[in-house]
C-alpha cells in the first residue's frame, strides 16, 4: 500500500496539473471580480453622473484635462504720419465708423402776410380807442385839516363809453405826480363800478357794497360823493347822479345817514 501511494504521489504530472488548475481558477475569479467591480463603479457613476460632475467642477479636477487657449495676438496699427498741411489730424480708429452727415439746414419760407379784413368806416371808428381830456376831482387837505375839492385834467382812453372810462380812472386814484402835488382820493380802493347808464340827464352809477363805507366818517363820505358827482357832471349830458349799491337804490350811505335816495347834483353840496 505504501508503494501504491508513493506511486500516486510521484505520478508524473499529477501535482503540477492540480496546481495549474487552481491557479487558472484564481486568475479567472480575479478577473471576474475586477470586471464586476468596474461594472459596479460604472453603474454607480451613471446613476450619480450629475453629482459627480459637480464635484469634479468644484474641485477643479476637470481643469487638468482642459486645453488652455492660446493668447490672442495683439495687432498694433501705427498711426499715419501727420502732414504739415493738417498737423492736428487724429489717427484713424481700429473700428472705423461711418461719419455722421450734417443735419440739413432749416428752410425758411417767407410768406406774405394776409391783408387785414376791411371793416366799415362807422364800425372801425367805434372799436378804435380814442382819447379825451377828462377832468377828475380829488381831495386836498389844507394845513388846518379842512378837506378841499380839487380837479385835475388828464387824458383818458375810451372806446364807446367815455363816462365809464372816466369814472374807472377816478376809482384808480391819483397818479404819482398828482400825489406829489398833495392830492388823494377818499373813495374806498375796494370800490368797483358795476354798471353805468344815462337816462334823461341822470347818470345811474351802480357801485359795489364797498362804496358804502369810509374810515373818515361823515366828512369822508361827503367828500367821496363830491368826487363822483362832480366828475360825472363834467359831461354836458349829465345833470345829476343817482347812486346805486349792488344794483339797488339805497336811502342812506354809511352809519352817519347821508341821504342818497334821490339823484344828487352839485347844488346838493351847497357849493
Amino acid at each position: 500500500m505504501f508503494n501504491s501511494g508513493r506511486c500516486q504521489i510521484n505520478r508524473p504530472g499529477g501535482f503540477a496539473d492540480d496546481y495549474s488548475d487552481m491557479a487558472r481558477k484564481r486568475h479567472t475569479l480575479g478577473c471576474l471580480f475586477y470586471i464586476a467591480l468596474i461594472l459596479l463603479a460604472l453603474v454607480v457613476f451613471l446613476f450619480n453622473r450629475t453629482r459627480v460632475q459637480e464635484v469634479f467642477e468644484k474641485t477643479g479636477f476637470t481643469k487638468l484635462f482642459q486645453k488652455k487657449p492660446s493668447a490672442p495676438v495683439e495687432v498694433v496699427v501705427a498711426p499715419p504720419a501727420r502732414s504739415p498741411e493738417n498737423p492736428k489730424a487724429a489717427p484713424p480708429s481700429q473700428d472705423p465708423k461711418p461719419a455722421r452727415q450734417a443735419p440739413p439746414a432749416d428752410v425758411v419760407v417767407k410768406m406774405k402776410p394776409l391783408p387785414a379784413p376791411q371793416k366799415p368806416a362807422g364800425q372801425q371808428e367805434q372799436t378804435e380807442a380814442r382819447t379825451r381830456q377828462a377832468r377828475l376831482y380829488f381831495i386836498a387837505v389844507k394845513p388846518d385839516g379842512e378837506i378841499q375839492l380839487k380837479s385835475v385834467i388828464r387824458p383818458v382812453k375810451y372806446q364807446d363809453a367815455p363816462l365809464t372810462s372816466t369814472l374807472e380812472a377816478l376809482l384808480t386814484g391819483p397818479t404819482a405826480a398828482e400825489v406829489g402835488q398833495g392830492l388823494m382820493s377818499l373813495v374806498t380802493p375796494e370800490t368797483k363800478l358795476r354798471r353805468v347808464y344815462v337816462k334823461e340827464g341822470t347818470a345811474y352809477l351802480d357801485f359795489s357794497e364797498a362804496f358804502r363805507f369810509n374810515s373818515l366818517g361823515k366828512e369822508g363820505l361827503t367828500a367821496q360823493l363830491e368826487q363822483v358827482v362832480y366828475s360825472a357832471t363834467e359831461f354836458p349830458t349829465v345833470k345829476q347822479v343817482q347812486i346805486l349799491l349792488e344794483g339797488k337804490t339805497a336811502d342812506y350811505l354809511g352809519p352817519e345817514g347821508i341821504f342818497i335816495g334821490k339823484p344828487l347834483s352839485r347844488d346838493s353840496f351847497g357849493k
